[in-house]
C-alpha cells in the first residue's frame, strides 16, 4: 500500500517533470543552438556537480530499495527522473561549441552521462526484478550489470577530467 510520504514524494518529481518539460517548450528556439561560453571549465565543472547529485541520490535510493524502505514502485519514478535529468545535462553540454582544445574533455563527458543513463535503465529493470520477486543469484547478476556500467561512467568522468586544457 502507497504511504502518505511516497505519494507526496512521487507528486513533487513529477511537478519538477512537468516544470523542466514546460521550460523547453517556452524557451525560444533557434534553428542553430550554440551557447557561447567563456568559461568551458566552469561549464564543465558545473554538469559535472549536477551530475555528482543525481549519482549520489541515486545511490541512496537504490540502498533504500534493497534495504525495502523504498518501494519498487517508487523507485522507479526516482529512476526515470534522474533519467530526465541526466538527458537534460546531455542536451546541455552538446548545446556547448567548445574550442577544439576543450572538446575531447567535453565528448568523455558526453559518453559519461549516457553510460550513466544505461545504468539508470539496468536501474529499473532491477526494481521490475525485485517486485516481481527474483533469486539472490539474478539479483546478484543485475546489481553486478549495473556496476560495471557505473564504472564506466566513473572512467569517462576521468578521462574528461584527464583531457582538460
Amino acid at each position: 500500500m502507497a504511504t502518505k510520504k511516497g505519494i507526496i514524494l512521487t507528486i513533487i518529481i513529477l511537478v519538477g517533470i512537468a516544470a523542466g518539460s514546460s521550460i523547453m517548450w517556452i524557451l525560444p528556439h533557434q534553428a542553430e543552438h550554440t551557447a557561447t561560453v567563456s568559461g568551458y571549465g566552469n561549464e564543465i565543472e558545473s554538469i559535472r556537480e549536477r551530475h555528482l547529485v543525481i549519482m549520489e541520490t541515486m545511490q541512496s535510493n537504490l540502498q533504500g530499495l534493497l534495504n525495502k524502505t523504498i518501494s519498487p514502485d517508487d523507485f522507479v519514478t526516482m529512476a526515470q527522473t534522474s533519467s530526465s535529468q541526466t538527458s537534460s545535462l546531455i542536451s546541455e553540454l552538446l548545446g556547448y561549441n567548445p574550442p577544439a582544445a576543450w572538446s575531447r574533455s567535453y565528448l568523455n563527458y558526453d559518453d559519461a552521462l549516457k553510460k550513466y543513463n544505461d545504468y539508470l535503465a539496468e536501474s529499473v529493470g532491477l526494481a521490475n526484478m525485485v517486485k516481481g520477486g527474483t533469486t539472490a543469484s539474478d539479483l546478484s547478476a543485475e546489481l553486478s550489470k549495473m556496476s560495471n556500467l557505473l564504472n564506466e561512467t566513473e572512467s569517462y568522468i576521468l578521462k574528461s577530467n584527464e583531457t582538460r586544457p
